[in-house]
């Protein structure tokens, strides 16, 4: 846990400003409150969700956020504003297309007619290539993206150890399972988790269910793969290239708006755990923190939930 502390100190001892971080902080309240309070996400999401046209509303969503946490430091900063550098907004815009695509599950419309018609294997198939389906939103493009320039590299996309210990970063765990068993307890948790159903698609694929419940956690947690390598790697140790440590509250703006229509709760805080494992990641230049931490937090999610059904 030391080599925790000593990131988060070095971070705030050297970089941390209070004005801007407020104003950010204000500036999510207040679209928190407005989304919660008007349903917006999830009404927006009923009319729109699997089109064409919910792609581009995401992405003019998640780009207001984004921008909003450039214009936000550009206010407290005399020089070198991170508004003017030209390679960090085209790549981020270029990102933002990646996690519009990816969120809008305009990918698993396409592979609707691929799926069982059977009604109880359809939604297990149907989980599984929503989940996936971030392999070719996400995943696949930024790969691509690294190999096709140089501005990245080596760090590729915070997947090197750069000398970090991976078994340290699972004491992050012990610390989140008292809050996640806290939140479990809450009414609006269990509207959401577990996010498992059980269709009895085992029965008609004639094994036992730990089998297909344990492949879909499987495709479950990829998916919070993606979001490591998406909003750590990419938007912070990569991006960090060309704006250093501003990049960390763009990619909070984002990754909070990113939890719209889930509870509330798990909204605010994934403010405050996405700024910790941004800073983690900014000052090990790797992502196995978050990596661990998510992972840990979405499969205990899933237990905890499970638990008190």
């Amino acid at each position: 846990m030391k080599i925790f502390v000593t990131y988060i100190r070095t971070y705030f001892q050297a970089d941390f400003k209070w004005a801007p971080h407020l104003v950010a902080l204000l500036f999510l309240s207040i679209t928190i409150f407005f989304n919660y309070w008007y349903d917006w996400y999830d009404q927006t999401q009923a009319q729109y969700k699997s089109s064409v046209a919910y792609v581009l509303i995401l992405f003019v969503f998640y780009s207001t956020a984004f921008i909003s946490g450039v214009l936000i430091i550009s206010l407290f900063k005399e020089k070198d504003k991170p508004i003017l550098n030209r390679k960090f907004l085209l790549f981020a815009f270029i990102g933002l297309v990646f996690l519009a695509l990816d969120n809008s599950y305009y990918l698993l419309e396409i592979a609707k007619p691929y799926l069982s018609i059977n009604p109880f294997l359809h939604d297990w198939q149907r989980s599984l290539v929503s989940n996936l389906s971030c392999f070719v939103a996400v995943i696949l493009p930024l790969y691509i993206l690294y190999y096709s320039v140089n501005y990245f590299k080596p760090e590729f996309y915070g997947f090197r150890l750069n000398g970090a210990r991976v078994l340290n970063y699972f004491w992050l765990i012990l610390f989140m399972i008292p809050l996640i068993w806290i939140a479990s307890l809450r009414p609006d948790f269990l509207e959401t988790y577990p996010t498992y159903n059980d269709n009895f698609e085992y029965r008609f694929l004639g094994t036992e269910q730990w089998i297909t419940a344990g492949l879909y956690e499987i495709s479950y947690g990829f998916d919070f793969i993606s979001v490591e390598l998406f909003f750590r790697g990419f938007l912070v140790v990569a991006l960090s290239r060309f704006v250093g440590k501003d990049a960390l509250i763009p990619m909070v703006m984002v990754y909070a708006f990113l939890h719209f229509g889930k509870p509330a709760g798990e909204t605010i805080s994934s403010i405050f755990g996405g700024y910790i494992l941004g800073i983690l990641a900014f000052q090990s230049r790797n992502i196995f923190g978050g990596l661990v931490a998510h992972l840990g937090v979405a499969w205990g999610m899933e237990y905890f939930a499970w638990l008190q059904l």
